[in-house]
């Protein structure tokens, strides 16, 4: 199994107070896998926020049972 991965170096001037207390949150990581933790549960909480505020707007079709068809000919 062959694993990629990418990553982007990047120099980011950040406010030492909030530098030290995202280190609080995160003892013993490291700098950068705090910072993408961070940055990760950002994506995740915006993530959420989209589909509560789109809850009932979208119309989801249900095809279960054609795949279920599928799977029980194969």
């Amino acid at each position: 199994m062959l694993w990629h991965t990418y990553a982007m170096r990047t120099t980011l001037d950040l406010d030492e107070y909030l530098m030290r207390s995202l280190m609080a949150r995160h003892p013993g990581e490291s700098k950068t896998k705090a910072v993408e933790a961070a940055i990760a549960d950002h994506v995740r909480r915006g993530a959420v926020d989209w589909l509560l505020e789109n809850a009932g707007k979208i119309e989801i079709e249900d095809v279960s049972a054609e795949l279920r068809a599928i799977d029980r000919r194969i």
